[in-house]
């Protein structure tokens, strides 16, 4: 992560650039292909208000830039990218009656699931876009840290929106009773639920392993402890790429 980070090998930096290739690649087809048609059904709605060939195509070339692909969205982090297009396309299917779940509403639990886990692959794509920046002042060490400490300080203001504090100050006295796999819903990987201390006189309390209160109450160990912010950011992409610590399981 610094300027002594231990960098990749070769082939995992090659596989892991591949990879990233592949799931842009496909995230952008699908796009493309979604805007075409929803710009063919706008034009031919619009059809019969045209009265020559000249206004109709003026009129399809305004719609297609209207529906062109932003592609940085998809850059900066094709797999959030297409996690999010996964989610709309389930929302779509089971508004039309095509999903299995088409009769059953989405619990305020499920939509409070899915919106923290959408913030999180957010923060991890800042972090590595502040990483990737900062890469090239690497030779100068006092901006590499200040770059580094300015976009930690942001991913952390990002990390406290919706926190629940009673959440985060179990996780900040770091007493974890027990970890158990709960099956999704939907047929997706299971959560991890941990059951923390609450303190004297509370109860246990049992909440999501994957959060941004856990996250919130590491970075607040490690920045008591006097550890440096480079090492902080490196440690935080770390547990942000990794949603259980029971199973492999990289974002």
């Amino acid at each position: 992560m610094g300027p002594d980070h231990r960098q990749q090998t070769a082939p995992e930096q090659a596989h892991e650039e591949f990879e990233l290739e592949l799931v842009r690649e496909v995230v952008l087809a699908r796009r493309r292909l979604d805007n075409v048609v929803l710009a063919a059904l706008t034009l031919g709605a619009e059809l019969l208000e045209h009265d020559s060939e000249r206004a109709t195509a003026m009129r399809a070339a305004q719609i297609l830039e209207q529906h062109a692909v932003d592609e940085s969205d998809v850059t900066r982090d094709p797999r959030a990218a297409l996690r999010r297009d996964m989610v709309r396309d389930r929302d779509r299917a089971r508004r039309l009656g095509l999903s299995r779940a088409a009769g059953y509403a989405d619990s305020e639990a499920d939509r409070r699931r899915r919106k923290r886990t959408a913030l999180l692959c957010e923060v991890r794509a800042d972090l590595l876009e502040v990483v990737r920046t900062c890469g090239r002042l690497r030779y100068d060490h006092v901006a590499f840290a200040d770059g580094i400490a300015q976009g930690l300080c942001a991913a952390t203001d990002k990390l406290v929106i919706g926190a629940d504090m009673e959440t985060y100050r179990a996780w900040q006295r770091g007493m974890i009773l027990k970890l158990i796999e709960e099956p999704d819903g939907e047929g997706g990987p299971p959560r991890v639920m941990a059951t923390v201390d609450a303190g004297p006189g509370h109860e246990p309390l049992t909440v999501e392993w994957d959060s941004p209160e856990r996250r919130l109450a590491l970075v607040a160990r490690m920045a008591r402890a006097g550890i440096s912010p480079v090492v902080i950011c490196d440690r935080l992409l770390a547990d942000l790429s990794v949603s259980s610590p029971l199973r492999f399981s990289m974002r």
